[in-house]
């Protein structure tokens, strides 16, 4: 400390020798004999100038010592943070990790029955995991349509090469013997013309029955209505009178609404039949009946004939594609077949039974709900007795 007036030093306590004299008031660092100073300066009433300061050692030392503890203490914060930040994002990523390994897994596997867990807890993964969920759900869809498209393309193309074989043939023969003998008689022209007019028309009720097979094996675009299926019975009892005059059919039907959702054409095709498989193996001149009721909130057609009925050892085989039981006639093979297919693509099931008019009883059951919400045609309802 020091008394400066104007150039000399008037009085000093501890003052090294060598400062320089202050010019102002207020802070300033000095250096005098090699070592720094900070003073601060006051000019006094009568024009004096008092100084006071401390060598800078000390201070510097402790400013030094501060900034490493504040660089120890921030890496410290910086790492600190950093760890905190990682554990956080791990914990935060943690579900995603999850839904990777779920998409990964229906990657490799290419199984999209897999769905992804919605159990993370977070709203928004959750949320992530229902929407690929769902989009997995049409894929799924989708794909099952069309695997089932292309099975149906590749059983019809082989069925119709392999059933086809046997009218072509014949209506090859038939024109065959038109052409190498052309001076043949009235008689047995009119006899070969009308076997392959017959044949013609066996081949076109094979295709037909195989693109409705077809069809129902696809099952996904098929057109859905309201169809009153009494109205089909009576429409198909009408044309069978015609086709089987001396056969007599009976309909017992329920007063009740008998409308259902369906494919229209696969209903007909399944009426028509049934119909036609029992005037076709009941007895000459015999009685077919008809009955159509509600049962089990669905409804329930049952045809009875007099025929020789069904052994129970082939009861199943009778609905197989392409049987033929012992005096099945000039039939494809197909009807019941059929009958099956659209009883189980209409959420039921056909069977045959004992008819208490000694022959067979074929039963089917058909659901009420919408035909795009049932089970594949080929799979047998669950507890259903045949």
């Amino acid at each position: 400390m020091r008394l400066v007036q104007g150039e000399q030093t008037v009085a000093a306590v501890d003052a090294p020798a060598g400062l320089p004299s202050p010019r102002r008031d207020g802070f300033r660092t000095v250096e005098a004999g090699g070592t720094a100073y900070r003073t601060l300066n006051r000019t006094t009433p009568d024009g004096a100038v008092l100084e006071v300061g401390s060598e800078l050692v000390a201070v510097r030392e402790r400013v030094g010592g501060l900034r490493a503890r504040v660089l120890v203490v921030s890496a410290a914060g910086v790492a600190i943070v950093a760890a905190l930040a990682w554990w956080l994002a791990e914990l935060a990523m943690r579900p995603l990790g999850g839904l990777r390994t779920a998409v990964a897994r229906v990657s490799t596997t290419r199984d999209l029955s897999n769905r992804l867990p919605v159990e993370s807890r977070l709203e928004e993964v959750d949320a992530l995991s229902e929407s690929v969920n769902a989009m997995l759900a049409r894929l799924e869809s989708s794909s099952t349509e069309t695997e089932q498209a292309l099975e149906a393309t590749r059983r019809f193309a082989a069925d119709a090469g392999h059933e086809l074989r046997t009218p072509m043939t014949a209506l090859r023969t038939n024109l065959g013997a038109l052409l190498r003998n052309p001076r043949l008689g009235a008689g047995e022209r009119e006899k070969v013309l009308s076997e392959a007019e017959a044949e013609v028309e066996r081949t076109v009720r094979l295709l037909e029955a195989l693109q409705t097979l077809a069809r129902g094996d696809a099952g996904a675009a098929l057109p859905l209505e309201e169809v009153d299926l009494a109205d089909l019975v009576d429409a198909a009892l009408e044309r069978a009178r015609r086709r089987h005059p001396h056969v007599t059919f009976v309909l017992h039907a329920a007063d009740t609404a008998t409308t259902l959702e369906g494919w229209p054409d696969g209903l007909q095709v399944l009426v028509e039949n049934l119909i036609e498989n029992a005037a076709r193996h009941g007895r000459p001149g015999g009685r077919v009946e008809v009955a159509l009721e509600l049962a089990d909130g669905g409804l329930r057609l049952a045809v009875d004939d007099d025929g020789p009925g069904v052994p129970e050892r082939e009861r199943e085989h009778v609905f197989e594609r392409f049987a033929r039981g012992d005096g099945a006639g000039e039939g494809s093979g197909l009807g019941l077949a059929l009958v099956r297919q659209q009883a189980r693509l209409h959420g039921g099931e056909a069977w045959v039974e004992d008819s208490r008019r000694g022959g067979a009883r074929f039963v089917v059951r058909l659901a009420r709900g919408e035909l795009s919400a049932r089970r594949p045609a080929d799979e047998p309802a669950a507890g259903m007795s045949e």
